[in-house]
């Protein structure tokens, strides 16, 4: 099977604003019908509830690519040696209670890490996140949801408690469910966030020209879809 990609004239309008992107090349990937169309990696919004009840957190900023700390992985935006950030920070509006994280949309459990065990499903992540460092412990929700089915949400530097803990691979969730509490695990030590990230869905990837060198990624941007999603009553 290859990678389903962008073609490269899609590509290249990625420096342009906006665009959704239709389904391109979804004749290369087996069982593709079932999956959404690819949106701008950049700008582009899933339909989507905020995975945090309102007035629980602040403002979203869009921190999509700021640099981090230490060497990229192979999945990881970066610029030369340097790592960029693959997803958007939330930070909560009262660190001393800190709000439970809900999926965003329906869909199934395909993997978890909780106290450096990680667990996953068939038809898992497109990548395999380690599951202690800078990350710490997290949960992966692959949409069922005809407008975003496929697309891939990664929470991470959860606590380690009963919710997250109680998650296994293979179960349904819709967006009412709640899938862990908001903490500092990993990297995030000393100031509690939810670090969310999207990704395309299995087969599919997008050259990032943005990095340097360009690289074929899955993690697309979140910001828009975050700033644009329903409030979480």
């Amino acid at each position: 099977m290859t990678d389903r990609h962008l073609s490269r004239r899609a590509a290249l309008r990625f420096g342009l604003a906006g665009a959704t992107v239709a389904a391109l090349g979804a004749t290369r990937l087996s069982g593709a019908s079932a999956l959404a169309p690819l949106v701008n990696p950049y700008s582009g919004a899933l339909p989507m509830t905020f995975p945090l009840e309102s007035g629980t957190y602040l403002a979203p900023r869009d921190n999509w690519h700021d640099f981090r700390d230490g060497a990229p992985f192979d999945w990881s935006h970066r610029k030369g040696r340097s790592r960029l950030h693959d997803g958007v920070d939330v930070f909560p509006a009262d660190a001393s209670n800190l709000p439970p994280v809900f999926a965003p949309f329906s869909g199934i459990v395909v993997a978890t890490a909780v106290d450096g065990i990680y667990s996953k499903s068939d038809g898992g992540p497109p990548q395999r996140y380690p599951a202690d460092g800078v990350y710490g412990h997290f949960a992966w929700i692959r949409s069922t949801e005809t407008a975003s089915a496929g697309y891939f949400f990664f929470a991470c530097h959860l606590q380690s408690e009963g919710t997250l803990g109680a998650l296994t691979p293979g179960d349904l969730v819709t967006r009412a469910t709640p899938i862990g509490v908001m903490g500092e695990s990993g990297n995030a030590t000393g100031e509690p966030q939810l670090h969310a990230e999207l990704h395309y869905p299995r087969g599919a990837n997008f050259r990032c020209t943005r990095c340097k060198p360009k690289t074929r990624l899955t993690a697309m941007s979140p910001f828009a879809s975050l700033s644009g999603a329903q409030t979480r009553p």
